[in-house]
């Protein structure tokens, strides 16, 4: 029998000792604790006695087992060997050696066992000479005990005893023998999917197997059957096997770990995971039938495949990472771990190489009236755009330099108290002006618009985080331009809130703040600015600070399009190219929006505009030289593919682009309109 928990050594308790034994002994120890000044102790004391009642559970549901089934089998022997039954009345004493069991117990211990029964006897002080039916029960409960003796012995020549722990290795084996015999049979278990995805019973070997062995006679010993069950939650944890079939669920139901999750952490490590696997299994199956079998049918395919289809991979992405997401802990036990890495390297690969925005292959129309040889194939366009991968930075659309108004004739030796709240900051702007030639006016300066930003003035505060930020008249300090900024975000500043995240999401002196920069993303969005609801989009597309969600930032992109934000317009004339994030595949849509975009000067838009012409997209005609007007323009930008897009064409042509032209340092010119 499994040796008793600590709480029975440290109490003194027998190992048959009953639950109101087990409580006597908590409560005198519980008197011995101050609990409020010794927390630790009492804890202990807490977590010893509640094993120690589980413990007890678990011996007194496996013993009752043991003992019935040996009782029965010792009743039915001794018909067998022609012993009467009580109501016969023939015998009132059958021999304990003419059972089989007691043909393996040497005479002295058959005489030990008569002693102890008599001894108990009189220190009962019972009749020495017991009634039939006692006799026969008190003969039952010795053969009980050989049977139990038996047990723990296996006798081929000679006696050799058994340990809890080579049985239940041993069973285990067998277990695991009896698998890969029928696997290597044919049968696999890979496509057992619980009637996830098919009505058809599949074969799950393994589970019934189980199922089977839990009734071998071996496993009615209470601490074989405990160490079987840690050596099977350890075996869970490798992950997925050929020929395990849906083992997972079936350990689950017949040890009872879903309802009792206090005695499956009694396992260790193996219990813990398995108890993490069982909290994202529920979750799972709250799904509805439709997203369950989509995502039981990537579970199969990952556990047959070690590398996936690059196709269906690609279609399935999303699914993938959903699962990754949310119930990580369980899919890792029952489906592949070798072949989830695989699936897992392999996707980030691909996200790497394909990222979402315009890093696309786009293939030509074919145009029969020009030269069929060139328009067969236009060479491969590799952008880098807002879409590009998650581990690539937010593109640098800068909110705006900050430029103060037309200044209000003022002296300026006039007291503040005597000017207008426009026309006290337009005097901490000269006076910065004039800072240059005396330094003394950048301190009055910085005096003055702090006195506004904390009058409330979101202007103010927001000047001073500019004076911070570009470094003209004071050192750029990035804590205190993060300081200023979000105060003129919080007295409702759009451009600040977009320059406080932007500055979270670069990280403020550690790692990225995805949650605090999402919100003031938002906020800048739900005020309806353009460059706000772009940052939003590429947030909750790359799945920061929030779930991933393509439908929401599509969205998010069109409104900031519709409103002349030159990036997003050229987003949504390449979503319109190749019919993605749920808008139709349109030439002529996507022709317009690029040259919105393009009108707005934005690189991307012009370099796809310059497309349009090469190529004749939507209601456009090929025109060569329109193609090179912008892939000049784009590349006066700064736009590297704009550059060789440029150079294929004055290969084939002189164009007046083609001459060398000085990269330009601007961005997009719709981002300072929105000042």
């Amino acid at each position: 029998m499994r040796n008793p928990p600590l709480f029975f050594i440290e109490n003194q308790l027998n190992a048959d000792a009953d639950e109101r034994a087990v409580k006597r002994a908590y409560a005198r120890k519980l008197k011995q604790i101050d609990q409020e000044k010794d927390l630790q102790g009492f804890q202990d004391l807490r977590d010893s006695y509640e094993a120690a009642l589980s413990w007890l559970r678990y011996r007194d549901q496996f013993q009752g087992q043991f003992q019935l089934h040996a009782m029965s089998q010792v009743l039915s022997q001794a018909e067998d060997d022609g012993i009467a039954s009580v109501a016969d009345n023939k015998e009132t004493t059958p021999a304990l050696q003419d059972t089989p069991v007691a043909d393996e117990m040497s005479s002295q211990e058959n005489a030990d066992v008569a002693q102890d029964a008599q001894d108990a006897q009189v220190a009962g002080g019972q009749d020495e000479n017991p009634a039939p039916d006692a006799a026969i029960a008190g003969q039952a409960e010795d053969a009980i005990l050989a049977a139990q003796m038996q047990q723990e012995t296996v006798v081929v020549g000679k006696t050799e005893i058994v340990s809890p722990e080579a049985a239940a290795k041993k069973i285990f084996n067998e277990m695991l023998e009896a698998m890969r015999l029928h696997c290597e049979s044919g049968n696999d278990g890979a496509n057992s999917e619980a009637s996830e995805t098919s009505d058809d019973s599949e074969d799950d070997f393994a589970g019934q197997n189980l199922t089977a062995l839990l009734d071998d006679m071996r496993l009615f010993h209470m601490e074989t059957r405990l160490i079987f069950e840690g050596l099977l939650a350890d075996y869970l944890l490798q992950g997925w096997q050929p020929g395990n079939g849906e083992l997972f669920d079936v350990a689950v139901e017949n040890f009872g770990w879903q309802k009792d999750r206090q005695r499956l952490l009694q396992l260790g490590r193996p219990g813990r995971v398995i108890n993490r696997a069982l909290t994202d299994a529920a979750e799972f199956y709250r799904k509805d039938k439709r997203t369950r079998a989509k995502l039981w049918a990537l579970i199969t395919k990952i556990r047959k495949e070690k590398f996936p289809h690059l196709h269906y991979l690609k279609a399935n992405l999303s699914l993938l990472r959903h699962m990754q997401a949310s119930y990580l802990s369980w899919l890792l036990l029952v489906t592949s771990r070798e072949n989830l890495a695989q699936w897992s390297a392999v996707a980030e690969e691909i996200d790497s190489q394909e990222p979402i925005g315009d890093q696309r292959v786009y293939v030509p129309k074919e145009d029969n009236t020009g030269h069929p040889a060139y328009w067969i194939f236009i060479a491969v366009f590799v952008f880098f755009g807002m879409f590009s991968g998650r581990d690539r930075p937010t593109p640098k659309y800068d909110p705006g330099q900050f430029t103060s108004a037309g200044r209000m004739p003022f002296d300026l030796d006039k007291p503040d108290s005597r000017l207008t709240l426009e026309q006290r900051i337009e005097k901490a702007e000269v006076l910065l002006a004039l800072s240059k030639e005396d330094k003394s006016n950048l301190k009055t300066a910085v005096r003055s618009l702090e006195t506004l930003a904390g009058e409330d003035s979101s202007k103010a505060a927001y000047r001073l985080g500019w004076l911070y930020r570009d470094g003209k008249f004071a050192p750029a300090d990035k804590q205190r331009q993060y300081a200023w900024f979000l105060r003129a975000a919080e007295l409702g500043n759009t451009q600040a809130s977009i320059i406080v995240g932007d500055l979270l999401m670069d990280g403020m002196g550690d790692k990225p703040n995805h949650q605090e920069a999402f919100s003031h993303y938002k906020k800048a969005a739900d005020q309806g600015d353009a460059l706000g609801q772009f940052k939003l989009a590429y947030m909750i597309d790359h799945g920061y600070g929030i779930k991933p969600d393509r439908a929401v930032a599509a969205r998010l992109i069109k409104s900031s399009a519709e409103k002349g934000f030159a990036y997003s317009e050229s987003l949504m004339g390449q979503f319109h190219l190749r019919g993605e994030y749920g808008f139709p595949r349109d030439e002529v849509k996507s022709a317009n929006w690029f040259s919105l975009s393009a009108t707005h000067g934005d690189a991307s838009g012009e370099r796809y505009f310059g497309l349009v012409h090469e190529q004749g997209l939507g209601a456009y005609k090929i025109n060569l030289a329109e193609a090179a007007k912008w892939y000049g323009k784009a590349r006066d930008h700064g736009d590297k593919e704009a550059e060789k897009s440029l150079q294929r064409l004055c290969k084939k042509q002189e164009f007046s682009e083609c001459k060398p032209a000085s990269v330009s340092v601007s961005t997009v010119s719709v981002v300072t309109k929105a000042q």
